[in-house]
Formats: structure tokens, C-alpha cells, sequence
């Protein structure tokens, strides 16, 4: 039968001896074995994808884990298949559906959660890979933003991602481990770098950026320990489970940055970048979001005024609450009054937002984003509002 017709009639794989079990014999057989067990762990990666847009289940680690397996098992299977046999393949769409109402009991809905139990089992083999490659992990890059780990530290990943894995579980875990190091050992012998070593990147990342977060030392004594510097995640928002957009290493990143935190409530969940151009030249600091509309602009530096200008061409000062020392080496924090929050509910979501500061001499200055040459910092409310809704998606009792 054509490799087409095969991969039109397959479901989603619901069991982790199944997924182990394909791969295995794809291992020793034919490509058509091969590009069938593919599929088998891009549906089950994207379904998982798809339903974490509707309930918080997957954290970085295995977020990160599905997208990147996602995205190297696409160009083989497009190519094999014809565009619609391909998008059948893709279950993002049903996991979206199947989670649109929000979390699922477990009891009620036993085959939607094997699909998530499977997806994370696969996600947390990949974290563990880079420890039984053959080649040495701390020479290969993540490809994009070029972070590499040594050796130690992929060893901590793995013990991590064993930790969820134990007794009848273990076999698949090691199983697919193993093949995972194929993959990542072949990448990095053509490229010197796997998009694959992002998936245990993010993981240890998570770890550590949470054990600043808790105010103590006692993470998992990796390199990224010392070389993080996540001053708003960890010191400003708390521990967190899953960051929003792609991958970015241990460097900032522009835009709104929302992140779903461990604990909820009305409290920071997201935050722009707010620069100015040159050191020591001026205020520089983050505008915070609350689920609830609270808007705060925290500064190093102690601007005299910060003000929003609105795409509508109307000005809405923040009510100023501390500040101490100079412009560019002092502190101070600013509120959007209540009031105020209530007027851009009613902004359409097209409407755009730049955030300004006034100096001493009552010049006002936007404040810029991130990068070398930088544009005024600005963003739109359907931004904000999506930013804020992905972040309060609701987690499983």
C-alpha cells in the first residue's frame, strides 16, 4: 500500500509501548516503516500543542520539546506526503478542540490524557537524549541563539526528566532516548548544532530560573545558574511553568513576554522591555501587566513623569508612586489609575500604545525596545488582551 494511503488512514498513537514500538521497528525496516512512525510522534506532539492552548499542561521543558520535534519531523513528512494527507496529520487542531472548554477531568476523559501522558513522555526523552550521544553534547549548539551546555549538565537535564518516568514507563523513556541521541548526534556531526538540545535547554532553564525565583541557591547547580540573568521572571513575577513565543536562550527578549505562572491571582503574568538609547542616558526598566488591567512601569532610573501615548492621539499620564536618585542611576515606579484601565477596555484591539518619559526639563522621550538599533517600544491591546488570555488559560485540578 503507497506510504500515502497509510499515513491517510492513521490516528493519533494513544499509548507509549505503541510509540516505542513503531519506532523500533522503524529502526530495522523500511523508509515507509520509517515515515510511519514519524507521524505517529508528530500526531501525538501536536495534539498535545493544540490542547495547551486551552488548559495549562505542558511547562517549558516539554513545550519546547514538542515544538522543536514538531518542526524536525515536518520537512520529511510534507515531502512524503501530499499537502492534504499532511495537514491530516496534524492534531493540533483536534487537541484544541477536545480541551476548547478548558482543562479535562482525567476520570471522564481517560483518552485525551493518554495523549497528553504520551506527548510528555516524548518530550522528557528528548530533554535526556543529549546524555547517551555518542559524540560530546557540549560541542553542538542549540542552533538558534548558539547556548551550549557541556556534559554535566545534560546529565542533571536527564535526571530531571527521568524522575517522572519510573517502572513500567521506563523502558519507553529509555527507548526513545535513545533514539532521540541518533538524531541529535547526526545533526550535530552535519551542523555542529541541533534545534533537538532546545527542548533540555528550556528544562534546566525552568529549573533554575525557578530556584532564583523561590530566593534561595538551591537549584540544580548547572551553568546557566551563574550565566541567567532573569531579573522580571524571578524576582518580579515568581516561579512559572511556561513561557509564550519561541526560543531565546538565556537572552531577553523583545515584545510583550507573558509568562503562566505556578501560583495565580491577580498578579504580574506579563511585561514589556522599556530602553533608552546609550548607557546611563536615561530611565530603563519593564511595564508590568496584571490579569486584572493593573498596569505598573518599574525603572532604573527615576524618570519626573511617564505618560502612554495612544494611537487615537490622546496622552494618559501615570500616577507617579516612588522615585530616588538621577535619570539614569536612580529608581521609580508608576501606576495606570483604575479609572484609566477602564477607558482602554472599551479601545478596539488595532489600538496602539507607545510609552514616553519626561525629563527634567520636561522633554519627553520614548522609551525603546531591545537590540542594537532599536524602534520606541510600542505594542498593540489585541497583543496585550492574547498575551493575557494565553497566560490565565485554566490548569487541571
Amino acid at each position: 500500500m503507497p506510504i500515502r494511503r497509510i499515513l491517510s488512514r492513521m490516528s493519533i498513537t494513544l499509548s507509549v509501548s505503541a510509540i516505542l514500538a513503531s519506532v523500533t521497528a522503524a529502526q530495522a525496516q523500511s523508509d515507509n516503516e520509517k515515515l510511519r512512525s514519524m507521524a505517529q510522534l508528530y500526531g501525538v506532539a501536536t495534539y498535545a500543542l493544540g490542547a495547551n492552548e486551552q488548559c495549562d499542561l505542558l511547562d517549558q521543558g516539554e513545550y519546547r520539546g514538542l515544538v522543536v520535534l514538531r518542526d524536525a519531523l515536518t520537512p520529511d513528512l510534507s515531502r512524503a506526503t501530499t499537502s492534504e494527507v499532511f495537514t491530516s496529520l496534524n492534531h493540533a487542531p483536534t487537541g484544541t478542540k477536545d480541551w476548547a472548554k478548558g482543562c479535562l477531568a482525567r476520570r471522564a476523559h481517560e483518552t485525551e490524557w493518554r495523549r497528553i501522558d504520551s506527548a510528555q513522555l516524548i518530550a522528557h526523552a528528548l530533554q535526556a537524549a543529549p546524555t547517551v550521544m555518542t559524540s560530546d553534547p557540549g560541542k553542538c549548539s542549540t542552533g538558534n541563539m548558539g547556548e551550549k551546555l557541556p556534559r554535566s549538565d545534560w546529565t542533571i537535564v536527564a535526571a530531571m526528566a527521568a524522575r517522572h518516568h519510573a517502572n513500567s514507563e521506563r523502558a519507553a523513556f529509555d527507548g526513545l532516548k535513545k533514539m532521540f541521541a541518533g538524531l541529535i548526534d547526526a545533526d550535530c556531526a552535519r551542523a555542529q548544532s541541533s534545534s533537538l538540545l532546545q527542548a533540555g535547554f528550556d528544562a534546566l532553564w525552568l529549573a533554575e530560573d525557578n530556584a532564583l525565583a523561590n530566593g534561595g541557591d538551591k537549584g540544580p547547580g548547572s551553568s546557566l545558574a551563574g550565566r541567567y540573568q532573569s531579573v522580571v521572571a524571578a524576582k518580579a513575577m515568581g516561579p512559572w511553568r511556561l513561557r509564550r513565543g519561541g526560543f531565546n536562550g538565556s537572552f531577553p527578549r523583545d515584545g510583550i513576554n507573558a509568562f503562566r505562572l505556578v501560583g495565580r491571582g491577580d498578579t504580574t503574568t506579563a511585561f514589556l522591555h522599556l530602553a533608552s538609547i546609550g548607557a546611563f542616558s536615561g530611565p530603563r526598566g519593564e511595564l508590568l501587566f496584571r490579569p486584572n488591567g493593573g498596569w505598573t512601569v518599574r525603572l532604573g532610573g527615576n524618570a519626573p513623569a511617564v505618560a502612554l501615548s495612544i494611537s487615537d492621539g490622546t496622552s494618559i499620564p501615570l500616577i507617579k508612586f516612588s522615585g530616588s536618585g538621577t535619570e539614569g542611576l536612580g529608581s521609580a515606579r508608576f501606576e495606570l489609575p483604575k479609572a484609566l484601565i477602564a477607558a482602554l477596555v472599551g479601545k478596539a484591539d488595532a489600538t496602539i500604545v507607545h510609552i514616553k518619559w519626561q525629563d527634567g526639563d520636561g522633554k519627553w522621550t520614548p522609551f525603546f525596545g531591545l537590540g542594537r538599533k532599536p524602534d520606541p517600544q510600542k505594542f498593540t491591546l489585541g497583543e496585550l488582551r492574547e498575551a493575557i488570555a494565553w497566560a490565565t488559560v485554566p490548569r487541571p485540578e
